[in-house]
């Protein structure tokens, strides 16, 4: 998954083990949050949930929702498309080569032509779009009210799921790509709240800082008052294979529909996405596609007995 990708290059010096050692917190961050202390009156389920019981509260992790399908459409529409041509010119270089004999300059472009398929091969299949397809179809954290603990999905290749302790969780409000939004992340700390073994931001990407508030709100009263003390979600996400979905993911109606109803003004979301509206539709059909090629979440059988659905 696209969060993964993330992941290996900000720990690529813990070695194999991804999250046996802590590291230090970075001092930069934010003082985190209260467990404890209701950080605002209003908690904002903010759209960024799949499902709520009364045993857990499961999310989406905001690296892998506000990403996926645009490297599919960029590294792997684009590069996988230039694939047949870059063929049919070696077959065509290397057809002339067997019928009217040997030339330094077929030799030449004979060579650049096979490393240039490797390029395109090697972009397409280790770049960032062999983390958006042919893997799970999101990135699940799970918040269990039962056993107190967040269980974060992980595929085999980081070391599968994780489960951390809610009483050492820090939360903190970081911004997000390059500034223009906020998210929540959420630290796996160590005991003392000195150190951290994980780092990620549950959610997605919201315009102001009172609206994440809110959403931290939400998962705090959820997991220390329980799921009666939060309002119902209006619209839950869902990992089924649908092109509508896919297309509403980035063309985003439903939420300047929302912001809209907050008393947000909208206008200039109205225009950027007119104008975006090609490219728009080619991260839809990369998330499709990307969607297409993998498959739904896979908890283990300890996660799933603690959150109530074992059996």
């Amino acid at each position: 998954m696209i969060n993964e990708y993330f992941t290996q290059l900000l720990y690529r010096d813990r070695g194999l083990d991804w999250f046996a050692e802590p590291l230090d917190i970075p001092v930069d961050d934010d003082i985190p949050f209260d467990l404890k202390t209701r950080a605002t009156d209003e908690p904002y389920d903010a759209e960024f949930i799949y499902t709520k019981k009364d045993v857990f509260l499961e999310t989406v992790n905001a690296d892998e929702f506000c990403r996926r399908g645009m490297y599919t459409a960029m590294f792997g529409f684009l590069f996988g498309g230039l694939i047949p041509f870059a063929v049919l010119f070696f077959l065509e270089v290397a057809w002339d080569f067997y019928t009217d004999g040997i030339s330094v300059l077929r030799c030449v472009a004979l060579f650049f032509c096979s490393v240039f398929i490797f390029f395109l091969s090697y972009v397409v299949c280790n770049a960032h779009s062999a983390w958006d397809c042919f893997t799970y179809r999101h990135a699940a954290i799970r918040f269990n009210r039962r056993t107190r603990q967040v269980h974060v999905f992980y595929t085999p290749k980081l070391g599968g799921p994780r489960s951390y302790d809610w009483d050492d969780i820090l939360a903190t409000i970081t911004p997000f790509d390059n500034g223009g939004y906020f998210v929540l992340n959420i630290m796996a700390a160590t005991p003392d709240g000195t150190r951290y073994y994980d780092s990620f931001p549950v959610g997605g990407e919201l315009v102001k800082h009172e609206e994440c508030l809110g959403w931290w709100e939400y998962i705090r009263r959820y997991m220390e008052e329980g799921p009666d003390e939060v309002p119902e979600p209006g619209w839950y996400h869902t990992d089924r294979l649908s092109l509508k979905e896919s297309f509403l993911r980035w063309f985003p109606l439903r939420e300047m529909k929302r912001d809209k109803a907050r008393g947000h003004d909208i206008r200039y979301s109205q225009w950027r996405m007119v104008l975006m509206s090609p490219m728009l539709a080619l991260f839809s059909l990369g998330h499709f596609v990307s969607m297409l090629t993998s498959r739904r979440v896979a908890w283990t059988k300890e996660i799933l007995e603690a959150c109530g659905e074992g059996g």
